[in-house]
């Protein structure tokens, strides 16, 4: 029997690579001379970077570099065997990053995503795929941008550096702009459809989380109209442009970049579809499932891939919930909770819980499978 394991981390409590090893556990106590793949995978978001750094011949990279405000921050990026550098701009650019009573999307910047970058290309990598997901920032990437050399001025030649000053810009110096940009090649992952400016745009659907009240909201929507209007408008319109406050924009005027959807970048980077031919079972899963699992996050990728391929497609979620025929229609066989009783979320939480149930789980799906065989 051949098992493809691409599940999810459960957010909180087990990463992708602890739990597809507990599931490989749970298998081989019912079927010990199973072939076993294991798959890291993540949707482009969170927990993209420790997924795919488990796979064969990746490269964790530690750096320091500027967080939000411009101090200190520690922040991780993983080069692959075919030489990809991914890069979560959370890591160095997240609101987590943030205290709460420091957050303020006005003065906040994207430099550390840009130094990372920085970092790879003077590493050799060329090639990027980027998750924008999570940020503290609303500079459509000025501070990523200027990290990457270039420079914004006023009409006084001041240089420009926050999000509150975007309307200021009446120029853009390329001098010092690194060379080695123009063979790089950057994959976005995006999962939201806003533009950059308006009232479905950055400031006003995300930048009140970040710390902004109602005054800076529409500053910072003006800001970011302005500097549209400068660069390109046609571009500020491009779904996902408002995404990470701008960062998807940033992206799309000013470096040779893609926005598209991330559990589709991550299947393809993996080779799952050439991982799954052949396969009896695929086992996915992440910590809650319930409709939105369906709409473009991890089991909605697996899912259709495993029907293309008409393999079966096993979901295993720490909690189920709302669930309706979507889920099946999309290629998902069968969806098991790993709960056994009734516990608090703290307890089933709990690494050493979820990790014991996810095994059991297993166990007792793959008892099932072979008593149908029988």
């Amino acid at each position: 029997m051949k098992v493809v394991i691409a599940i999810d981390s459960y957010k909180g409590s087990a990463s992708s690579s602890e739990l597809a090893l507990h599931i490989t556990k749970g298998i081989r106590q019912v079927y010990n001379e199973s072939e076993i793949i294991i798959c890291p995978i993540a949707d482009g978001g969170e927990g993209t970077v420790e997924a795919l750094s488990c796979s064969e011949g990746a490269k964790l990279i530690e750096l320091t570099c500027k967080d939000p405000l411009g101090k200190s921050v520690n922040a991780k990026y993983t080069i692959l065997q075919d030489g990809v550098a991914v890069i979560e701009m959370a890591s160095a650019s997240g609101l987590p990053l943030v205290p709460p009573h420091l957050r303020n999307p006005s003065i906040t910047s994207t430099y550390g995503t840009g130094e990372l970058i920085v970092d790879a290309i003077k590493k050799g990598i060329r090639e990027f795929i980027v998750g924008i997901g999570g940020s503290a920032t609303n500079d459509a990437g000025l501070g990523m941008l200027r990290a990457l050399g270039f420079r914004f001025f006023d009409t006084s030649d001041e240089e420009v550096v926050y999000a509150k000053d975007l309307s200021k810009i009446s120029k853009i110096d390329k001098t010092n702009v690194l060379k080695e940009l123009d063979e790089c090649k950057f994959w976005i992952a995006c999962d939201v459809n806003n533009p950059l400016y308006g009232s479905n745009g950055a400031a006003y659907v995300y930048a009140r989380q970040k710390g902004a009240d109602d005054a800076m909201i529409e500053q910072l929507d003006s800001n970011l109209r302005a500097f549209a209007k400068l660069v390109d408008d046609d571009l500020s319109q491009t779904p996902g442009a408002g995404a990470a406050g701008g960062l998807g924009y940033g992206f799309l005027a000013f470096l040779n970049a893609t926005l598209k959807s991330g559990i589709k970048i991550v299947l393809e980077t993996v080779k799952f579809h050439e991982k799954i031919i052949g396969a009896d079972f695929v086992i996915t899963g992440e910590g809650r499932i319930d409709k939105q699992s369906t709409m473009g996050k991890v089991i909605d990728g697996i899912a259709l891939a495993c029907r293309e391929q008409n393999v079966p497609c096993i979901a295993l979620g720490g909690g189920c919930s709302e669930l309706d025929d979507v889920i099946h229609e999309k290629g998902v066989s069968a969806v098991f909770s790993i709960m056994d009783a009734p516990m608090c979320l703290e307890e089933a939480m709990e690494k050493t819980k979820t990790l014991a149930l996810i095994e059991k789980k297993t166990q007792q799906v793959f008892r099932l499978i072979r008593a149908s065989k029988s």
